[in-house]
């Protein structure tokens, strides 16, 4: 009784590995049967225009991941310091710096949710000092630079 429901039972798995064994290699082009994909792309200009977008969403996604590691291993390792010179000469800070302009969007959303020694950053990116008051706390100067750099 048993060799009959478990010969009843490989006739499946048999023929299923047959067909699996037998079937050829998937190519390329196997998927043209399925797809409304009908032309190849020869446009030289077409090809480099996908290309330069491709790179530009890229390496905006890279340069915000980047940007968020270094970010947060600065502020865990620079929250208890009180020394300015100790949070900007962290390797993570000069990281964030020398990323250049391209960080500073990234560094505006973290300015937006609230005052942040992240600002000095910014200092040191564009080579300027957004006021030159000596009395202005990080708050005011994390609302200066929110306001300068949406007015760009």
């Amino acid at each position: 009784m048993q060799l009959i429901s478990l010969k009843k039972g490989f006739k499946p798995l048999t023929i299923a590995t047959g067909l699996l064994v037998g079937s050829p290699t998937l190519m390329y082009a196997d998927l043209d049967q399925f797809s409304e994909i009908t032309a190849v792309i020869a446009n030289p200009k077409a090809a480099k225009y996908i290309q330069e977008v491709d790179n530009q969403e890229t390496s905006i996604f890279i340069a915000k991941r980047k940007f968020y590691d270094h970010f947060n291993s600065w502020q865990n390792k620079t929250m208890f310091f009180s020394s300015v010179k100790s949070i900007v000469d962290q390797d993570d800070f000069k990281a964030i710096v020398s990323m250049g302009t391209k960080v500073a969007p990234f560094i505006l959303e973290e300015l937006e949710k609230g005052p942040s020694n992240i600002v000095w950053a910014l200092n040191m990116i564009y080579r300027k000092k957004i006021t030159d008051k000596p009395n202005v706390t990080i708050g005011e100067a994390c609302k200066l630079w929110i306001k300068e750099l949406k007015n760009q």
